[in-house]
């Protein structure tokens, strides 16, 4: 008792039980001194199992347990013990009980709880992972029916077909056929039966026929006539039994469609003729009359389809052959509104993929026929590329009547398509809905009235001032081009000066020796001070450090698609630029602000950024000059006369200098500036017109700062250089110019009169430019800096040479 006293008591601590281990051991002692024989007959296997199935909920599933476990020695005791749990009420109350209360602790575990969401996840993960598979495999299995060519069902059940097939022809007729009899083989033949006297000889286009001779001559005549009408039956069949697939296109689809509606038409008109021919009313003559009403439409259908599967023509294609039809055919009415039936349902495939495209900017193209070709590409990096080359015009596919039409499609659909890009709420509000919700109708007559061309205007206006508005509100564009204005084209005088100031030592270095981290935090430091810091959009900006020198990267651009640019391409310059040389802004943007400062804008205002730095480097250089003349003037006056060549040099530089900085900022940059801005304000309507307005001040500021004209940029440059070799010089010798005053002379001197060479060389480009074009303002430099007739002389000396 002693050994079991401990099991008990851990057992009703676990189960909670108000019974003590005294009461315990009573029972089993009540139990023990039972009867041997009634214990035995209690507690044997099958008696315990006949009991635990009567108190079962599912007896067969219990049965099934106890077979497996039944080679378990345990067995027989653990069957006991079920069964004595399930006689007791009192402890299966309570073992209920205890289950509740573990369950509801376990459902409240954390872990548990944490697990239960994992296996969710993972189940739902994989069911949406299926779903995925299984849409992808639809669209693969769709698109392999639609697009690939499947076997035509004519030539698999050709006597099914309406057209004629070949049979081998055994023999040949050689009674006189009866005009009754000939009559009825000619209604076969119009339905594309073979029949007695008249055969097809081959199945090719135009058919022809083998008509037997035993025909009597004055009926041999009339039959010709009326096998017209079936040449042209198989044309028409033909064309309709091959293109019911959609391999052909869904515009030659539904045209087949439509067709198929004019063969029943016809059929029926032979089923009148064969009543006519049952009651003895129709004779060959009046047949060949009855045909002749008839032959004129199946030809011209029949010329019509003709032309559509000669030249393989499908989508916008086959809609400009029925539109020019349409506009040729002026005089019979019943063919016009034939054709006009044909017109309209051809349309309506070709009108559904247009709606996608200009209502939801989304391409539907399953048959490769739409006029609309997506190019695949992925939104990244290049977004000039992806706006250019993603969605392009497929000319030939374009139906006549909207060939003047085809750029506002274009555009509409790229622009939908980019606002789908967008980071903004509400997409849903930027698909565009037509009035009442109208379809597309095709019309004959273009006009500013017809309802399709009403719709794409309308489209279109919507999608091009839905994008401009996302651009310049929700994406603040013009606050990010005063940025842009701010920083690269140095409208910031504070920023240009806390630049060089700070950024020298490091600027002074070759490329290679730059830290640049260490650079790109000086340039945050001037980012961020005084009026830059209330710049929103100070953080888009960031340093690049160009490898190819600025006369390099301008004509690089200047080359392109032109005889040069392979040159350019493959030219690798090996010179290792300063700093100063190299260093340049860069632009970091996401879509849709990308779309605007694409690679080649912010590669043209880097150029300008570079050329404006330049020039501010060598003011800056030429003032440490101007203060170390100012120390040179204390001198006495016999030792300052020699530096007066060097007082003058270093204003004329300045002043060319200080004038060239003058002209580019405001008669250039700023005039340009505020005719972009107002254009961009009153005049632009669309993306498209924004880029171009961007492109020509840009262009113009190139121009008139003397970028894209070789001659004055290496002019101009030259004299730049001038100025930083004479700064140089200056500051290199002020500690010993008394030691060096021969050789400073001579320096100078040569200095002088390579830079007046150059000046009038620059000035004579400009005087040649400005008479070629008599609008340029760069004429405006040539009179700054010939303000007092200085190199008027020297200008006119070779004056008649240079312009012969």
């Amino acid at each position: 008792m002693d050994r079991a006293r401990i099991p008990i008591e851990e057992l009703i601590t676990s189960f909670k039980s108000t019974s003590t281990v005294e009461d315990i051991f009573d029972k089993l002692e009540v139990w023990n001194h039972n009867e041997a024989q009634q214990i035995q007959l209690e507690h044997s296997k099958e008696h315990s199992l006949r009991k635990l199935l009567l108190h079962s909920d599912n007896p067969a599933k219990l049965k099934e347990k106890v077979q497996c476990i039944d080679k378990n020695k345990l067995a027989s005791k653990f069957m006991e013990l079920i069964q004595e749990i399930s006689e007791d009420k009192k402890l299966t109350v309570f073992l209920e009980k205890r289950y509740k209360e573990y369950e509801r602790d376990i459902s409240c575990s954390e872990v548990v709880q944490y697990y239960k969401d994992e296996i969710e996840k993972r189940n739902e993960f994989q069911k949406q992972r299926q779903m995925k598979k299984e849409i992808r495999e639809k669209k693969v299995v769709l698109k392999k029916s639609v697009c690939k060519p499947t076997p035509l069902w004519k030539n698999l059940r050709k006597y099914q077909a309406l057209d004629y097939f070949n049979i081998p022809m055994t023999s040949s007729i050689t009674t006189y056929p009866e005009e009754h009899d000939l009559v009825d083989d000619i209604l076969s033949c119009l339905q594309g039966f073979h029949t007695k006297f008249i055969n097809p000889n081959k199945l090719e286009t135009p058919l022809t026929f083998n008509i037997n001779k035993t025909i009597d001559p004055q009926f041999k005549c009339i039959v010709p006539k009326i096998l017209r009408l079936v040449s042209a039956y198989t044309i028409i069949c033909r064309y309709s039994e091959e293109n019911r697939q959609s391999h052909n296109g869904y515009v030659n689809q539904a045209l087949a469609c439509y067709i198929s509606k004019f063969i029943r038409d016809y059929l029926n008109f032979i089923i009148c003729l064969e009543n006519k021919h049952k009651s003895g009313e129709l004779g060959l003559q009046s047949l060949s009359f009855a045909a002749q009403a008839h032959i004129y439409k199946m030809e011209f259908v029949a010329r019509i389809v003709s032309t559509i599967t000669q030249e393989k023509k499908k989508g916008g294609q086959t809609l400009s052959v029925l539109h020019e039809e349409m506009t040729q055919c002026y005089i019979d009415e019943s063919l016009k509104k034939l054709l006009a039936g044909m017109v309209e349902v051809s349309t309506i495939p070709f009108f559904q993929s247009l709606e996608k495209w200009i209502f939801k900017g989304q391409v539907f193209d399953p048959c490769d026929e739409f006029m609309i070709k997506c190019g695949n590409l992925i939104l990244n990096d290049d977004t000039e590329k992806y706006w250019n080359r993603c969605y392009t015009v497929r000319n030939e596919y374009v139906p006549s009547y909207l060939e003047k039409f085809k750029e506002i499609i274009l555009r509409t659909g790229k622009y939908l398509n980019a606002l789908y890009h967008c980071n903004i709420p509400n997409k849903s509000n930027m698909i565009y809905t037509s009035i009442n919700n109208e379809k597309l109708i095709y019309s004959m007559w273009c006009s500013d009235s017809t309802n399709y061309l009403k719709t794409i205007n309308n489209a279109y206006m919507f999608a091009s001032s839905s994008l401009l508005n996302v651009l310049l509100i929700d994406y603040d564009l013009m606050n990010r081009l005063k940025s842009i204005k701010r920083y690269f084209l140095l409208e910031q005088g504070d920023f240009v000066v806390h630049l060089l100031d700070v950024c020298d030592e490091e600027l002074k270095k070759p490329t290679d020796d730059i830290v640049y981290n260490r650079l790109e935090s000086l340039l945050d430091i001037c980012l961020r001070v005084n009026v830059g810091c209330i710049d929103q959009y100070k953080d888009d900006i960031n340093m690049e450090l160009k490898k190819d020198p600025l006369s390099f990267q301008i004509f690089q651009i200047l080359a392109i698609q032109t005889e040069k640019e392979k040159d350019y391409t493959n030219f690798q310059p090996s010179s290792n630029l300063l700093g100063i040389q190299s260093f340049c802004l860069g632009l970091t943007t996401q879509w849709p602000v990308s779309l605007i400062f694409n690679e080649t804008v912010i590669s043209n205002y880097q150029i300008l950024f570079r050329l404006l730095l330049l020039c501010k480097n060598v003011e800056r250089q030429l003032l440490k000059v101007w203060l170390c003349d100012k120390h040179l003037k204390k001198m006495p006056d016999s030792s300052a006369v020699t530096y007066k060549k060097a007082f003058n040099l270093r204003q004329n530089m300045l002043l060319f200098v200080q004038n060239l900085e003058y002209y580019m900022f405001e008669e250039v940059i700023e005039t340009q500036w505020q005719a972009f801005t107002s254009a961009i304000q009153y005049k632009v309507k669309n993306v498209d017109e924004l880029l171009d307005e961007q492109q020509k001040f840009l262009n113009l500021c190139l121009k008139n700062c003397m970028v894209t004209n070789p001659d004055l940029m290496k002019s101009s440059r030259y004299l730049l250089e001038l100025c930083t070799q004479f700064s140089d010089y200056i500051l290199l010798t002020k500690s010993h110019l008394n030691h060096l005053k021969l050789d400073f002379e001579k320096s100078i001197q040569i200095l002088e009169n390579k830079f007046t060479a150059a000046m009038i060389d620059l000035l004579k480009c400009i005087r040649k430019m400005s008479r070629l074009d008599n609008g340029n303002i760069i004429y405006n430099f040539l009179y700054r800096m010939d303000f007092n007739g200085m190199y008027t002389e020297q200008i006119n000396m070779d004056d008649t040479i240079l312009y012969t």
